[in-house]
Formats: C-alpha cells, structure tokens, sequence
C-alpha cells in the first residue's frame, strides 16, 4: 500500500491531478464530515438513518443471530447504533476506519452504550491490499455493514472488486449497503456545497494534511472548492481549482499548479436500483431486499452470496 506521501507526490505528479477522497479522514477531517452529516443541505445521512429506523426490525431478522458484524470506514457509528439493539445475541462489532485516533476514541462512548457487545476498533484502509487486523472464521454469521454510499466513491469496476474483496478477504455472507440515487442536480450539487462553508472546508483539509504531515507551504485560500455533476457518468465530482500560479513544495519536491488547473479529490456515483443491482451481480452477490425513503433520495440493500 502506497503511504499518503507517495499517494500525493504521484497525485500531483500527473497531468490531471488527483488525490484520494480516503485522504480526507484525519481525525480534523472525520469530525468536519460529522459536521456535513448534520447539515440542511446534505440528505443522505438523515435519509438513511430514516430507513434504518424504520425497517430496524427486518434488517435485524436478515442479519440473524450471533452475528459479526464488520463496518469498514465506521466514521462516528451512529448508523449500526440504529439496530444493534434489535439483533439476536451479536457476538461482535468491528468497526474500521482510516483514522485510528477517531474510531478509538469514537468507540470509548459506544462500548459505553452497548456493554454486552464485544466492540473492537481497527485502524484499517478498507482500499488497501493488506490483511484485515483481526482473525475472522469462515464459520461464523459474518456481515458487512456499509453504509453512507461510500460505494459510491469508487469507479465502477473498483466497486466490483470491492464487493468480491468483501467475499474473499472478509469472508461475508450477507451484505448490508447504504447506496445514493440518481436525483435532480441541483439537489446534489447543494448537498456538497452547502451555504455554510463545511464541505469546502473538508475538501481543503486535503492540503491542510500535506502542510501538517508533509512539510507543505499551501495557502489555502489560493484554491477554490469546486462541485460538478458529470452527467455523463452520473456522479459529483469535487475539485480544488487554483486560482492562481503557484508551487506546493513537499518533503523538497515542488509541484507547480498553474491558474485554473484542477486537483479532483472525490467522486460520489449515484446509482438507479438497476444500474446498482448489475453491479452486485457481477460481483457474485445478489441484492434480496432494498428499502427506500418515500422521496426516491437514498436506498439500503440487503445482499446475500448468489449461490
């Protein structure tokens, strides 16, 4: 696995510039996005968290008992904290996230709230090749919580891979996925780009964290935050748009970003309920069961092997 430093030393190396959205998640960056989660203009967390209150009771029979339940890129753990109540004898919840400050301390407030649960955070880039850091048996009720549509980040054949990854490496057997819909754009494109600044200051702390943790001399207020909707690909797209000449020098490397040059930093795909289904399909899993809000905002799916 590439560390942060190579990542962005190849990102500003190409000729379209790219960093990784994962990079987003220090722990500054993880409490900025439970900041947008809270926002008027972003839908879908109060969406999904609707879904799950109201269907708690049948995703939990779905699950069955004694399950292991694995959540990569757990953020604040509200959503599992929905249902975990409902489920027959958990025996474990695994939650993992790219920042192992924010899940260990995010986690002292949840083993609190839920002491009969064996709770035990992993500081883990679900992206990565690296082996997960805990044993899992095939034996045992294994699921995967993914909520949020982080699936979304991913282009389309990464979400294939990512979904057979989560068979192979963290032998599931049944998934439960939070996914985004296709919607009108100016919905979408509010939802990350609120009034109040939040998201442009997440999408900034990208270039915050090259100054922290590698030496970097960025003004920040030389780049813009930028969001598109690529109709075409069905997906918003976040930018940092320089708005002039300048240099980021890293670790004694410069990278010159001229006057309206583009680093994309995330993709969000959103998704019809077909055009997710032939995603899981090829992947080796079939969707069982979909739940979604009465507004057509967001879908949960309850996937099982295709066996």
């Amino acid at each position: 696995m590439k560390s942060f430093s190579e990542e962005i030393s190849l990102g500003l190396s190409k000729k379209n510039k790219k960093i990784s959205s994962k990079w987003f998640y220090d722990f500054h960056g993880s409490k900025l996005f439970e900041k947008i989660t809270k926002l008027e203009e972003y839908y879908p967390t109060r969406t999904e968290r609707k879904i799950l209150k109201e269907n708690k009771i049948e995703i939990a029979k779905k699950i069955g008992k004694e399950a292991v339940i694995i959540e990569p890129g757990a953020g604040d753990t509200k959503k599992i904290a929905i249902f975990l109540n409902c489920l027959k004898k958990p025996k474990k919840y695994i939650p993992l996230d790219i920042s192992e400050d924010y899940i260990t301390k995010i986690s002292q407030n949840f083993k609190k709230k839920f002491p009969k649960v064996a709770i035990t955070p992993k500081g883990y880039d679900f992206s990565s090749n690296n082996k997960p850091p805990f044993k899992i048996k095939s034996s045992e009720n294994i699921i995967i919580f993914f909520p949020g549509s982080t699936i979304g980040n991913f282009e389309t054949n990464e979400a294939v891979k990512f979904l057979k990854v989560l068979k192979s490496k963290f032998k599931a057997k049944k998934i439960i996925i939070g996914v985004d819909l296709v919607k009108d754009i100016p919905t979408l494109i509010s939802a990350y780009d609120d009034k109040k600044g939040v998201t442009a200051e997440f999408n900034k702390n990208i270039l915050q964290r090259i100054n922290n943790e590698l030496g970097g001399d960025i003004n920040l207020n030389l780049y813009k935050h930028l969001v598109i909707y690529n109709t075409k690909k069905k997906r918003i797209e976040m930018r940092l748009k320089s708005r002039k000449n300048n240099n980021i020098k890293i670790n004694g490397s410069k990278y010159l970003i001229r006057k309206n040059e583009e680093i994309h930093t995330e993709n969000s795909h959103k998704y019809t309920i077909k055009s997710f289904r032939n995603i899981v399909n090829k992947a080796g899993w079939k969707i069982k069961k979909t739940w979604v809000d009465d507004k057509k905002l967001f879908s949960i799916h309850f996937l099982n092997l295709d066996t």
